[in-house]
């Protein structure tokens, strides 16, 4: 059964002050009625898991259409690199100062160089975009199987490189694999990264004393090529990590009703949509709910009084539900809740929430009526699409069935195909035609 808490599936950027007001709720200002709400943004299940700090959007292809970023030019380019790389590795095989006609050298670098090629064309066919949104590759691993490799394979070439000056200058291909690992891998690959590339720098300076360079000299080459190679990785994972925060900063806003703090109506979507493909074959159930006669409300008490009844609602609709169900502002005075419930559950979420009247400041008093439909998620996988398709067909029976209560006398919930219940009686009037229409 759906008990009753207050938690539930929403999103809201907290600030400072939200936050002092959460944590020391005996320091709560005037705003406490409102802070108050978001520790379910900290602590509800569902939320954490769909729309929480640590999960916040994992789904990186709906980030990518709300977004509209592209990456299939970033990861082209990294290809390119590879091949390029591959190239000078074949330059030096053949220059006076690589190789020098060493046996072993040379097949050491043919090898690390006949690689390159399978690898550009794997970075070209697996997704940046997957990789940068959550460090994870779709193709397990790949992305620090890369890391590793181009270490490898560098190394490979800096050992063979006979010349320990244009050894150095190799070594400033650190910094590109440092590029690379700054936006798409986790941190302690990034770390391991940069604490081999400085060995490798300081073990080329050590072999560039030994042959006689002076010592000011091997200090000034290696500190540079630290800076170039280090500085590289540091200053773009700072970029990157900022530019991800400020992205979900901005997703928040835009999957948030700003008033109530509830998920807007793409939030519930996306919520909801995740939460069918992840529970198949479960019972579902999807409410709808509308503050009765609101209109007459913000005609007569003026819109602040409006302002503070749909805040209302959006608490009740919250302390009445538990931390697996989403609750939305869908617009207007819309609510809607979707929860993996059966239809004994869900009667007993509509009672608890049509029972709560609301009496503003000003003595306006309000009800919520609720239509719902309940059934069974679809079995099997399911896509998007798939998904969407399904919540369209379940909101059409569910308005449907809100309108039922509604002409019913206000105050009452409908479950589809089953009989009113509320204050009202009779029956309720054919649905045909009706969608967007509210009685008299």
């Amino acid at each position: 059964m759906i008990s009753a808490s207050h938690t539930g599936a929403h999103t809201r950027v907290v600030s400072e002050k939200e936050d002092a007001a959460i944590d020391h709720p005996e320091h709560e200002g005037p705003d406490a009625r409102r802070t108050v709400r978001f520790r379910a943004l900290r602590h509800g299940p569902m939320t954490g898991e769909i729309t929480g700090h640590r999960h916040l959007y994992d789904d990186a292809d709906h980030v990518f259409k709300q977004v509209r970023m592209r990456e299939r030019h970033v990861r082209i380019t990294i290809s390119v690199l590879v091949a390029v790389c591959g190239i000078l590795g074949t330059i030096a095989l053949f220059t006076p100062s690589g190789t020098q006609g060493s046996a072993p050298r040379s097949i050491a670098l043919g090898i690390a160089v006949a690689t390159t090629i399978p690898m550009a064309f794997a970075v070209s066919r697996v997704h940046l975009g997957v990789i940068w949104w959550t460090k994870q590759s779709s193709l397990r691993g790949f992305n620090t199987a890369f890391v590793l490799w181009a270490d490898a394979v560098l190394t490979v070439a800096l050992l063979a490189i006979t010349d320990i000056t244009l050894a150095q200058f190799c070594a400033a291909i650190f910094a590109v694999v440092g590029s690379y690992v700054a936006h798409f891998v986790r941190s302690p690959v990034a770390y391991a990264h940069m604490i081999y590339s400085s060995i490798a720098v300081g073990a080329l300076g050590i072999l560039s004393w030994s042959n006689g360079t002076p010592i000011l000299s091997v200090v000034f080459t290696t500190l540079a090529l630290l800076v170039v190679t280090n500085g590289t990785t540091a200053l773009h994972r700072s970029y990157t990590s900022d530019f991800q925060r400020s992205l979900k900063h901005q997703l928040i806003m835009a999957n948030t009703d700003s008033l109530t703090g509830l998920l807007n109506r793409r939030g519930f979507l996306y919520a909801t949509a995740t939460m069918l493909r992840r529970s198949p074959a479960r019972p579902f159930a999807l409410l709808t709910a509308d503050v009765d006669r609101f209109k007459g409300i913000n005609d007569e008490h003026g819109h602040a009084t409006g302002d503070d009844v749909l805040e209302r609602v959006a608490a009740i609709l919250q302390g009445a539900t538990d931390g697996q169900a989403i609750v939305a502002r869908l617009g207007g005075d819309e609510f809607a809740i979707a929860a993996l419930a059966d239809e004994t559950s869900v009667r007993a979420l509509a009672e608890r929430i049509r029972t709560q009247l609301i009496t503003t400041r000003k003595g306006a008093t309000a009800s919520v009526s609720l239509g719902i439909a309940v059934g069974v998620t679809p079995a099997g996988h399911m896509s998007s699409a798939d998904a969407n398709a399904f919540i369209r067909h379940e909101f059409e029976v569910a308005d449907d069935a809100l309108f039922d209560a509604k002409a019913a006398g206000r105050g009452t919930y409908v479950v589809a195909g089953r009989p009113t219940f509320g204050p009202a009686t009779g029956a309720p009037p054919d649905s045909a035609d009706r969608r967007g229409r509210e009685p008299a």
